[in-house]
């Protein structure tokens, strides 16, 4: 496995992250979408490349080493960035290959709205987030669990009509994990299950329900070796 530091630009802000090549690839990528105020997961990406499974982590702009203020951050700008870092990535791989998508939180919103926009083969999804259409144009600080009304909107029971993200995993046709947080104190169990319920087939569905875990992997050994363990599981069986 060999790994570079990436950049890439969008609306004029420079966008950091890294690379991740196998030495033997597979025909199969990832890209990684981090959480709202979080870091990517990079030992996860270097642990599918040392597997073959190439990868790609980035910060959005206003988050770690990339450009930009959080302030100005909006859905449909982080969006906007998913998409210019898929394309990036693809340039980098056989024209052959196709892309996984891996998120979390708010990252796992992004590759659900991204699946409708790109070609992507599978969906691996831990503690998704979930958040109201009609905002996406508006500053995202505010939007999340800090917000009592956003709390309490995550509690209903929607349909998969309700939301963008929603819609697009009820319509994605690969293969999808959802992987959900017993402790999460962001993303209620009802938000993870309206994702859960939006996957129109459920034998394409690998759902996981962690016992004991927080919102957040942290810096946890065995928090992360599990996540680790079954990621590479079942981006294995996608090959």
């Amino acid at each position: 496995m060999t790994s570079q530091k990436i950049e890439f630009k969008v609306d004029g802000l420079t966008l950091r992250g890294n690379l991740y090549i196998a030495d033997s690839p597979k025909d199969l990528a990832l890209l990684f979408l981090h959480g709202w105020t979080g870091i990517p997961n990079e030992a996860a990406a270097k642990i599918l490349a040392e597997n073959g499974f190439s990868s790609m982590t980035f910060s959005l702009s206003g988050h770690n080493n990339s450009d930009g203020k959080l302030e100005a951050q909006t859905r449909q700008k982080s969006l906007k960035e998913v998409l210019a870092a898929y394309d990036f990535l693809k340039s980098k791989l056989p024209s052959e290959t196709k892309i996984g998508l891996v998120g979390t939180s708010y990252g796992s919103y992004l590759a659900a709205v991204l699946s409708a926009d790109r070609q992507v083969m599978c969906l691996s999804l831990r503690v998704p987030a979930n958040y109201i259409d009609e905002l996406s144009s508006k500053p995202q600080v505010g939007q999340g669990a800090d917000n009592p009304e956003v709390v309490q909107w995550r509690k209903l029971k929607l349909d998969f009509n309700a939301t963008e993200a929603l819609r697009a995993i009820h319509n994605f046709d690969g293969l999808i994990q959802i992987i959900e947080a017993e402790k999460d104190d962001r993303v209620s169990h009802q938000a993870v299950q309206n994702y859960v319920d939006a996957v129109a087939d459920e034998s394409k569905l690998d759902y996981h329900f962690m016992q004991g875990w927080p919102h957040s992997l942290g810096e946890d050994p065995a928090r992360n070796e599990k996540f680790q363990t079954i990621l590479l599981n079942w981006v294995t069986q996608q090959v």
